[in-house]
């Protein structure tokens, strides 16, 4: 016991000394004050630099360049480049310059302005090209950034970057959906006002679905017809040949013209029904084409089947023109031949087929117009457009003008264009010396006749292949009116469009908010800090201390001088003695500069006390690892003291997160005190988390009991060691003295 009070008394008797020295001696009081206060300003300059520096962004010059040439959309001019210029001079985040394209190339490059942002000549036609071309083409923010003048402003300048991109991509996504859920409004007030039509027309297209069975059996109907027709009309062919050979043997036997005419009458007796036939087979023609018009309206909604059913209807009107130009074509070469006979009856004949010829034409004219009609609908949907329900009823209506006209015709052709042709051939009769020479003439329009029966021939052929080609497609379109009638078979229930219609009525300008930014960030501050230089402090501080414990061992001796009345003192009493001396000087420097951060600086710190508290702990710490280093080591141990800030600045995380940095200061995080001393120091400031806080204080503890014991048991060992080292390096001459 007697030994452990002795070793006490020697190491506070060296202690008492060093402050007696310290205090009677007016320079080594500058010299301590200078070292206790140095460490400080150390700190204090670096957190108020740091203190808030993205509040002053918009001292960061970025310039500012507009080329959009703008464009023009229904319309409308507009230039988007003109909108993002105009936003950018009311944004005081960064220092925006606005400048042409040579002045921002130059100052990006000498420095005067960190970067540039360029928006390009085609930025707004580009940005609306989504909805003029087919493949839409991304506008472009040209953004050029002088890494060379500061490392950290290309990451403010490139966050600015960002955000403007951002905001034109948030204003072009409110803008373009508020027109689209505008339109989408407009279209549900329209479909509330025509609800009833809406229903009614629902129900007639399901009505149509329903009777789809009927209607392709009126298709199998009208097929089997046109073959037994067809059928009939090749007997009708195989005739002409007979009736040929007929006139031939009249020819020849006729011997008088009575004898002559009499049979030509009965030739003539078996055209005029081959041309009503004709004018009938051009009735039913113009009904078919009717039927398919009928078709043809109840699914316009259908466009390929509508287009197939229109092309089949021009043709049927083709056919029929071409069969009126045989008949006009026959008619005309008889009304030649009853005007080579100039008597009154012939006369009158040749008038009654003129005109009949004249119905004729005007039927053709008709077809004509109609055809022109049914080919004017195809282009309309070719162009993509919608055919209109009145273009169909008009050409329905068309179909039923012609086949009126075609009754009219027939009426015409019974009561007076056969009594008229029959009459004038009576009255050729009479003309004897002629009689050979008509019936050669007649034989001659055999021709004619045979032309006219192929005609009609190919038209009833070319009818039943294109109702076959009807009968082929139905099962097709009946397939796609089912599908439409069962999606709107809902229709029928007015709570579902009410649902509907609410839907496409919702608020389009609300709605296209939500669409620009349908996500809010809500932020959480978990021991939250105010300011920037008051997050860095920890960092700072703990650096300032370390910085302090370096000066100070810089400039004041570990070696202890002897006592005058012969006290003899141990390596031990030595090292501890003057460390007492340094740890006040320590603590000094610690409350120096917590103190200062809080009443100087102001610094945010959620528990002031536990703070102070903690610096002076840490300072203790870190002077006792420095201490140990220069007693033991000499100047050496400075250079390691020196060594081991530089590593911990960089590997300790007080800046960036250590996540961040290499493997090699990754694993060596974990071994140093400045991980632990800006750890425990920002509990302090943040808000305390007991585990946390004495996990911390645990750490730094190690490297104070193992600097203790260095300290005690290796510096007399070490000492003798390095004398030797110390000894020729001053012989060297560079050494301090």
């Amino acid at each position: 016991m007697k030994k452990l009070k002795d070793s006490l008394r020697g190491i506070f008797k060296i202690y008492k000394r060093d402050i007696k020295n310290i205090i009677t001696n007016y320079v080594a009081i500058i010299i301590i004050i200078g070292i206790t206060v140095l460490p400080s300003l150390y700190a204090w300059f670096n957190i108020e630099a740091s203190w808030d520096p993205y509040s002053n962004t918009k001292n960061l010059s970025v310039a500012v360049v507009n080329l959009d040439k703008g464009t023009e959309f229904r319309n409308v001019k507009i230039n988007v480049g003109n909108e993002v210029i105009s936003k950018l001079k009311s944004n005081q985040d960064i220092g925006w310059k606005f400048v042409n394209a040579s002045e921002a190339e130059n100052g990006v490059k000498k420095g005067k302005y960190y970067a540039t942002i360029t928006i390009t000549k085609d930025f707004s036609k580009n940005l609306l090209s989504i909805v003029t071309e087919k493949s839409p083409k991304k506008s472009e923010l040209i953004y050029t950034v002088n890494e060379k003048v500061n490392a950290i402003a290309p990451k403010i300048t490139g966050k600015g970057a960002s955000s403007l991109q951002e905001e034109v991509t948030k204003t072009f996504i409110k803008t373009a959906s508020d027109t689209i859920l505008s339109m989408s409004n407009q279209l549900g007030v329209t479909l509330e006002n025509n609800k009833p039509q809406l229903k009614k027309l629902a129900d007639s297209i399901i009505e149509i679905d329903n009777r789809m069975p009927e209607i392709a059996k009126h298709i199998d109907d009208a097929y089997s017809g046109s073959l037994v027709f067809k059928e009939y009309m090749e007997k009708v062919q195989g005739n002409t040949k007979n009736i040929s050979d007929t006139l031939n043997k009249t020819i020849n036997i006729a011997k008088t013209g009575d004898e002559a005419l009499g049979k030509s009458i009965n030739v003539m007796d078996n055209i005029s029904p081959a041309i009503k036939s004709d004018l009938t087979l051009l009735k039913d023609t113009t009904n078919t084409a009717k039927t398919l018009l009928n078709s043809a309206y109840n699914f316009q909604n259908n466009s390929g089947g509508l287009r197939r059913i229109l092309d089949n209807v021009s043709d049927i009107y083709s056919d029929g023109i071409k069969k009126i130009n045989s008949q006009i074509n026959l008619l005309n070469s008889l009304d030649k031949k009853l005007n080579s006979v100039d008597t009154t009856i012939t006369k009158n004949g040749s008038k009654i087929i003129r005109k009949f010829i004249s119905n004729l034409s005007a039927i053709k004219s008709e077809m004509s117009g109609q055809r022109r009609v049914i080919n004017s609908i195809i282009t309309t949907m070719d162009e993509g457009n919608e055919v209109l329900p009145e273009s169909i009823r008009a050409a329905i209506q068309g179909a039923d003008d012609i086949m009126d006209f075609t009754d009219e015709i027939i009426n015409t052709f019974d009561t007076e264009t056969e009594p008229a042709i029959n009459d004038s051939l009576k009255d050729l009769q009479g003309i004897s010396s002629n009689g050979i020479v008509m019936l050669e003439n007649f034989q001659d329009n055999i021709p004619l006749i045979d032309s006219l029966l192929q005609l009609a021939s190919d038209g009833v052929g070319m009818g039943s292949d294109r109702l076959k080609e009807i009968k082929e497609e139905f099962p097709g379109i009946q397939n796609d009116m089912h599908e439409r009638a069962e999606k709107l078979r809902g229709l029928s229930d007015d709570e579902k469009i009410n649902e509907i219609i609410n839907i496409l009525k919702r608020d389009a300008k609300a709605e296209s908010e939500f669409l620009a930014n349908p996500i809010e960030m809500k932020e959480n501050k978990l021991f939250a800090i105010p300011n920037y230089g008051s997050a860095m402090a920890p960092f700072y501080t703990v650096l300032a201390l370390w910085v302090g414990g370096l000066i100070a061992l810089a400039l004041l001796s570990v070696e202890v001088k002897s006592f005058e009345d012969g006290l003899e003192i141990s390596p031990t009493q030595e090292f501890l003695g003057r460390y007492l001396t340094f740890v006040t000087i320590g603590i000094m420097q610690a409350l120096v500069v917590t103190l200062g951060n809080l009443y100087l600086l102001k610094t945010y710190v959620i528990a002031p006390l536990p703070y102070v508290v903690f610096g002076v702990y840490t300072s203790i710490i870190f002077m006792m690892i420095i201490y140990t280093l220069v007693s033991v080591f000499g100047n050496v141990g400075k250079a390691i003291a020196m060594v081991v800030m530089v590593l911990q600045v960089a590997a300790s995380g007080g800046t960036f997160p250590i996540q961040l940095t290499s493997p090699f200061f990754q694993s060596i995080n974990p071994m140093l005190p400045f991980t632990y001393a800006i750890g425990g120091m920002r509990e302090t400031v943040g808000g305390i988390l007991k585990d946390l806080l004495i996990f911390n204080i645990y750490k730094l503890s190690v490297y104070f009991v193992i600097s203790l014991v260095i300290g005690i048991f290796l510096k007399e060992k070490v000492n003798k060691i390095m004398k030797k080292f110390i000894l020729q390096f001053k012989e060297s001459g560079l050494a301090e003295h």
